[in-house]
């Protein structure tokens, strides 16, 4: 007789802009992002998919490897939290990291809010 295999789903990642990110958030969440510091193990990823801007948070993220700086990748992980003194900053421990150079991000955007207003008229 087979042997039926149970499979764990992970919870899925909520695009999140990272100035959103606390460390108070247990599901994974996934960023778009821009590599402004990098070195071996980590990077700090501005982000490019806030319509703010100017106001962009940025994160520090750990990573496999070394990301190219000024490359544009999408990362999901799961938020975890330094504590500095008297604060807790919020940290991103990367399970998957995916380059999007080539990604139009407001074409992305565009796709996203049709899939929101579809959801919406589906769901009555």
């Amino acid at each position: 007789m087979a042997e039926e295999k149970k499979t764990i789903r992970k919870k899925a990642s909520k695009l999140t802009a990272i100035h959103n990110i606390s460390p108070s958030i247990e599901d994974p969440v996934r960023v778009l992002g821009i590599v402004v510091d990098s070195g071996p193990g980590a990077a700090l990823i501005q982000d490019i998919y806030d319509s703010d801007i100017d106001n962009a948070g940025s994160i520090w993220v750990s990573v496999e490897g070394t990301l190219e700086l000024k490359k544009k990748y999408l990362i999901i992980g799961n938020v975890t939290t330094k504590t500095t003194k008297d604060t807790k900053e919020a940290r991103l421990n990367a399970t998957i990291v995916h380059d999007i150079d080539q990604l139009d991000i407001e074409l992305y955007r565009e796709i996203l809010e049709m899939e929101n207003e579809i959801n919406k008229t589906m769901s009555g």
